[in-house]
């Protein structure tokens, strides 16, 4: 294969990656029925905890640990107004976004952390790809599984099709999504948080750049599967490499079309592989236990 080829293909993996981390824990959210708008707040402050951790801890494992806690928190706190008080998911995960932008924004403002380089990296292969990349390729395989081939997989996606007939097998619903809501917003966290020590080696204010939309969007996509996600991240994973040879290159190309693509390239995909996307049930909806 052309050697061009594989590194375009290399590069769209690994550009891939954070997004991918993302899109999975939006999956997992939103087969229960709650929409995962809050993502992007979540990725934001993931990006932001593993920088800081891994510098003043030196170990970028812990960093990343440290910033799937830091998300894991922020998920419950959402989990909590979503299934206690029943706030609109919408408009409290658009909330939760700016309070991630500007809580992040903040802190390096006030603490210059943008001055701050992380020197561990993750080990990286012939092929330039690092631990946390198989992991994800790994994620999706053990996701598709967890869905589809475990009771609790279908208990999940039970309640977000049907709350009431879970509740009346004696099940929790409350649990399961607030299982849901901790564990999903670790996945976003870790993919924060490679995202500034994995891509790059510190933070950037905004550097999400729409990442958890994207996810959102990815989700879609692939009609609500691990391999069809995947798919849907793929495609943001090659308009970002696409972007980045555009503005690297010697043309006259303009670099304001260049960033573009990745969006451009979604929209279409939506456009035409989404149309007949069937939402979970019960998503978005506010449930309250029968009396």
């Amino acid at each position: 294969m052309n050697s061009s080829i594989v590194t375009f293909i290399t590069s769209m993996i690994i550009y891939s990656t954070p997004l991918l981390f993302a899109a999975l824990g939006v999956l997992l959210l939103e087969m229960t029925g709650i929409v995962h708008m809050a993502a992007e707040g979540m990725m934001i402050l993931g990006a932001y905890v593993a920088v800081v951790a891994s510098y003043y801890l030196n170990n970028i494992w812990l960093g990343a640990l440290c910033a799937m806690l830091a998300s894991a928190l922020f998920g419950l706190i959402f989990a909590v107004l979503v299934i206690e008080f029943n706030i609109n998911q919408t408009v409290l995960g658009i909330a939760f976004n700016l309070i991630g932008a500007g809580l992040t924004t903040t802190l390096n403002r006030a603490f210059k952390t943008d001055a701050v380089t992380v020197q561990q990296q993750f080990a990286k292969d012939a092929l330039g790809f690092s631990a946390p990349i198989y992991i994800g390729f790994v994620c999706i395989i053990l996701m598709w599984i967890f869905m589809y081939k475990t009771n609790t997989g279908i208990r999940f996606r039970s309640v977000g099709e049907n709350p009431t007939v879970v509740e009346s097998m004696g099940i929790s619903v409350k649990k399961l999504r607030y299982e849901a809501a901790i564990v999903s917003s670790m996945f976003v966290g870790f993919g924060g948080a490679f995202l500034s020590t994995g891509l790059l080696s510190k933070f950037t204010e905004n550097m999400s750049s729409g990442r958890g939309f994207f996810a959102l969007a990815a989700v879609t996509f692939g009609k609500y599967t691990p391999f069809g996600t995947f798919a849907g991240v793929l495609i943001f994973g090659a308009g970002e490499t696409l972007s980045f040879r555009l503005q690297a290159g010697s043309g006259s190309f303009p670099y304001e079309v260049a960033l573009m693509i990745p969006y451009i390239l979604i929209i279409v995909a939506l456009c035409a592989f989404s149309r007949n996307v069937k939402d979970p049930a019960s998503l978005g909806l506010p449930y309250k236990k029968s009396a």
